[in-house]
């Protein structure tokens, strides 16, 4: 693995920071080019994608230091500071509150934004998961099986000294069959807001069956991790949102 991509002097770049700067910008530039071809103002979007991003990545820590907050007792200052450290559906939840309110501000269809963004998601995602595969983060339950990787010993998941379970390439490919239905999906949507909620479906069920395969530290609730709670919470919302607006679709079709 090469935590590390380059040194210039005394200044490091990271392979984890540069896959999640990739990640965001490709989704970015997708989603920008769709949306100026949806008459959107270029400025305005972006000024919404910015925030979003910001806090998504707020909301991501957040979770993050919730999810160890023992060891943020401890050390806080190297949590917060740290270069990685950032829980997935932290950044959901703080990232679709920046977009909801700037969406209102804006005067959009949250819906129809939403698609525009959502169908990019799981590309970005995918690369950035690519960064945690290199710095070592994210990892999966050791295993003596051939899919096991060793990682080395300064990476986190090389600290256990064994073979693990790489969930981290896993995770990216199915991110990536998830974008793929997504794009074939827009094609024949049947009402604004499918693709996103399609996406929170279909992500949601994967991560929920991924979890049992990790095994850096989870915070657990019971017999499932918190990340497996709030899997089952989105694909119950995201469902039944998705079965309502496919009926209002479909009277309005009739009609």
């Amino acid at each position: 693995m090469h935590p590390v991509l380059f040194k210039i002097g005394p200044i490091t770049i990271y392979t984890y920071g540069v896959f999640v700067f990739l990640g965001v910008i490709s989704v970015y530039w997708l989603s920008l080019r769709e949306a100026q071809g949806s008459k959107i103002d270029k400025e305005k979007f972006s000024n919404l994608f910015f925030w979003t991003v910001i806090s998504g990545f707020i909301g991501a820590r957040l979770l993050y230091v919730l999810l160890e907050w023992r060891w943020f007792i401890k050390h806080p200052f190297e949590v917060i500071f740290s270069s990685s450290g950032f829980v997935f559906y932290g950044g959901i939840i703080g990232g679709v509150i920046a977009f909801c309110i700037f969406v209102r501000k804006y005067g959009w269809s949250l819906k129809k934004i939403a698609d525009i963004v959502g169908v990019y998601i799981p590309c970005g995602h995918a690369i950035g998961r690519l960064g945690c595969f290199y710095y070592g983060c994210c990892y999966g339950k050791p295993t003596n099986s051939w899919i096991g990787i060793l990682f080395p010993p300064e990476s986190p998941a090389g600290m256990l000294r064994e073979k693990v379970i790489p969930t981290q390439l896993i995770s990216s490919f199915f991110l990536l069959l998830i974008f793929i239905f997504l794009i074939i999906l827009k094609k024949y949507k049947k009402f604004d807001g499918q693709i996103i909620l399609s996406y929170f479906i279909l992500y949601g069920i994967f991560r929920f069956i991924i979890e049992f395969f990790r095994g850096d530290p989870r915070g657990f609730i019971g017999i499932f991790s918190l990340s497996q709670w709030l899997s089952i919470i989105i694909i119950a919302i995201a469902f039944c949102l998705w079965v309502k607006s496919y009926k209002i679709a479909q009277r309005k079709f009739l009609l």
